[in-house]
């Protein structure tokens, strides 16, 4: 029988995951001969959290300090009850015993590499570091390939940046943090998703949705939140080395030290890649050259009353792309971009008040990019200051919470986008240079909000949340109103609705750098407005127990009404322009997305992951030639259908793991060219596979990406004459590189 176990722990903490202390124990079995032995695997976790962690080889366990005080630790093994718990030396120690009771299940969520919650009130997918190890996640780009929800593609054929995609819609449209701190936004939204380093990464929470009014008001179809490893890691030093049959090397260290009250973490990283390939003959090469420096240290301080983090993280990359050197034209691309970050968090608790305290977070980002993609010359500095104040109380204890906090965001933008010209006049030819876009501006955005959560019992959750924020360039004030509510008919099924408002501030460039890899001819229109958007949605999670083997089914309906789209139109060859949709009803633009997630334990060693989305998603789009025509059409280079395979085999040791992945990727409506004949592009299958074999301290994995080889054809429209108005490299819906196989090794000396 799967049995909750719960302890009563009187902890302080404040809302934002990671900033109070740990919570260290361990979980034994009390055989029938009074042998005390450890249970691995076993499922820790806090209620009405995503707050999880399992138990290693060792049974031990280390789980940072849930969001409110006072909290339910629950523990949970399949087979298993209670038979004692006790506190020694400052541990949490929990013993179980075999309960062969199985003709009732009780299933509250299980902690495996991924896993979809019953207990939060949100829509939550956790993918675990042992998820994240399936794959070679080099960088956040490449966490998601074992997932259903967010899809990746590159953004174009020549500089290596890549996107994602969720619920129906761009990347730019989902809130990404990093431990609830803002992440990828303003000048980092094209290339930002190469810049975390996968071995960084503990977990990644995707939530589907708008979400908790207390993270902002960005997300339109949901957040991914990232949490780092933690001073707290088990792991004294990790080393990851990888390499790949293209020449790409990559370098990754992380540090634990502790001192007293004091603990600190540092993570180094080094990726490098200098070798051309050009494996279509396009004389363009298939795989920029870069050069990236990762750098990531922190600081935690823990006492009685306070608990603070202070971070610093810093990078610099240059990226080089285009033509080969034997080329017949020339075609470049370079780009540099340069990041330093400070942040910080910070949470007081109030002794007499128990369940009552605050926290303040802060991050500081300076961002400098410079870029060159054949003749046209972008230039982009980005100063941003976040602060978030949060307070939490209640009205009855254990019956209610409520959230309440002031936020300010501010942004200095300095960009210049510049086209070099041949001057046609004159006897002696000469150069000039043409500005296409020029911005000095400063986003002054101050918020205050509320949130109101109600629980009844363990069936129904109802939370209300409000943002009010005001917007110096447009002087309005924006109401950004959210409601989230989860009913469990019983305890393995979980029914939620959703529905809020977000807004968002974009930037055009930035924000679609990779459309730069064209010769169209640019227009923006003046004064475009914030981005605004109701999102609504319905979930259903089941945990089931057949044939003794544990399964979860998951349904996602989400949709997406814009009420002020920043159209990005590439519909007439030669032309991008971008205009906002202001005439709500008429001229409209919206996503529906469906989803159905399956994952079985076949056997103890055999688990398979089954999913299939189906996406629809239109917008407006206006006439380059006659503004008063607009005609609705499904958004470009967006796959209609998904699905995904995932197979996970283990031997009985667990030192030999095989982990393949089948991704289906269906059709996708291509914007007009000359060169292409067709309006949709063909579906294809993609499979990666990875062998890892554990030999003590040691991982030892091997893996292939795109095994099957497909790539699309021509990725680079008209190559053998880069200055012409139709060559284009940004209309790409299919893998450019083909079959590579990547190989590593990974350390960890514990504690």
């Amino acid at each position: 029988m799967l049995k909750k176990i719960t302890t009563f722990l009187i902890l302080f903490s404040f809302y934002f995951s990671a900033i109070g202390q740990s919570i260290d124990g361990r979980v034994l079995e009390e055989t029938s001969n009074g042998k005390i032995v450890p249970i691995i695997g076993a499922n820790v976790y806090w209620e009405n959290t995503t707050i999880g962690t399992v138990t290693d080889k060792n049974g031990y366990y280390s789980i940072q300090e849930a969001p409110s005080m006072p909290a339910n630790l629950l523990v949970s093994f399949i087979g298993y009850k209670v038979a004692n718990t006790e506190i020694k030396d400052d541990k949490y120690l929990f013993y179980l015993t075999p309960n062969l009771e199985l003709d009732q299940v009780n299933i509250k969520e299980k902690k495996k590499s991924s896993n979809i919650s019953i207990i939060s009130k949100l829509n939550t997918e956790t993918l675990t570091n042992k998820e994240l190890e399936k794959a070679a996640c080099c960088n956040l780009s490449e966490c998601f390939e074992t997932n259903a929800t967010v899809d990746v593609a590159y953004n174009d054929a020549i500089s290596g940046a890549k996107k994602i995609k969720m619920l129906g819609l761009d990347g730019i449209y989902t809130q990404i943090t990093q431990e609830n701190l803002p992440l990828i936004r303003g000048l980092s939204s094209s290339f930002g998703l190469l810049y975390t380093p996968g071995p960084y990464i503990e977990s990644i929470q995707i939530i589907k949705g708008t979400g908790s009014v207390i993270n902002g008001f960005e997300s339109f179809t949901g957040q991914i939140n990232l949490e780092y490893f933690k001073p707290d890691s088990p792991e004294k030093f990790y080393y990851n080395l990888f390499g790949t049959t293209e020449g790409k090397v990559e370098n990754n260290f992380r540090l634990v030290k502790r001192s007293g009250k004091w603990k600190s973490n540092l993570f180094l990283h080094h990726s490098y890649h200098d070798m051309e390939i050009d494996h279509n003959n396009d004389y363009f090469l298939d795989m920029p050259h870069h050069n990236h420096f990762n750098l990531f240290n922190r600081w935690k301080y823990e006492s009685d009353e306070i608990g603070a983090q202070f971070y610093i993280r810093g990078f610099f990359e240059t990226r080089e792309g285009g033509t080969i050197e034997s080329a017949p034209v020339n075609y470049d691309v370079e780009i540099e971009n340069r990041l330093l970050e400070f942040s910080s968090k910070t949470g007081i608790r109030l002794p007499e008040k128990e369940g009552k305290s605050f926290g303040l977070q802060t991050s500081f980002r300076f961002h400098e990019m410079d870029a060159q993609y054949g003749d046209k010359f972008f230039e982009g500095f980005q100063k941003s200051a976040y602060l978030n104040f949060v307070g939490q109380t209640y009205f009855q204890k254990d019956i209610d919470k409520l959230f309440f906090g002031l936020s300010l965001y501010l942004d200095e933008y300095n960009n210049n986008l510049e086209k070099l010209n041949l001057a046609t006049e004159g006897i002696i030819p000469a150069w000039y240079s043409m500005t296409l876009f020029d911005e000095e501006r400063q986003d002054i955005i101050p918020g205050i909000y509320g949130e109101y959560t109600y629980f009844l019992d363990e069936i129904l959750i109802v939370s209300t949340g409000l943002r009010a924020d005001y917007y110096n360039i447009t002087e309005k004030l924006y109401g950004i109103p959210r409601i989230n509510i989860k009913y469990n008919p019983n305890e393995s099924t979980a029914i939620r609705l959703t529905g809020g408002r977000a807004l968002r501030i974009s930037n055009f460039i930035s924000d679609n750098i990779s459309l730069l890899a064209s010769n169209r001819e640019i227009s923006i229109s003046n004064n475009l407005l914030p981005e605004i958007a109701w999102n609504y949605g319905l979930n259903l999670s089941h945990c089931f127990y057949l044939f003794d083997r544990e399964g979860t089914l998951n349904v996602d309906f989400y949709r997406t009404d814009f009420e002020n789209h920043v159209v990005v139109n590439m519909e007439d060859q030669g032309m991008l322009s971008f205009t906002n949709l202001v005439d709500y009803g008429k001229n409209t633009s919206f996503s529906n997305a469906l989803q159905f997630d399956f994952s079985y334990s076949v056997s103890n060693n055999f688990d398979m992951k089954l999913a299939y989305k189906f996406n629809q998603a239109k917008s407006t789009y206006p006439d380059n030639n006659m503004w008063d025509v607009t005609e609705l059409k499904e958004i470009p280079l967006l796959p209609k259908q998904r699905g995904l395979v995932n197979l996970i085999y283990s031997n009985s040791n667990e030192n030999w793991m095989f982990d393949v992945t089948l991704n289906y990727v269906g059709k996708s409506r291509i914007p007009q060219h000359e060169s292409i004949s067709k309006e949709y592009s063909e579906p294809f299958s993609i499979i990666n596979c990875q062998i890892t074999h554990k030999l003590n301290d040691f991982d030892f994995y091997i893996g292939g990406e795109n095994l099957l080889e497909y790539k699309q054809d021509n990725p680079i429209l008209n190559y053998e004459n880069p200055s012409s108005d139709s060559f284009d490299a940004s209309l790409i819906w299919a893998p450019v590189m083909g079959r590579r196989i990547y190989f590593g090794l990974r350390y960890k000396l514990p504690i």
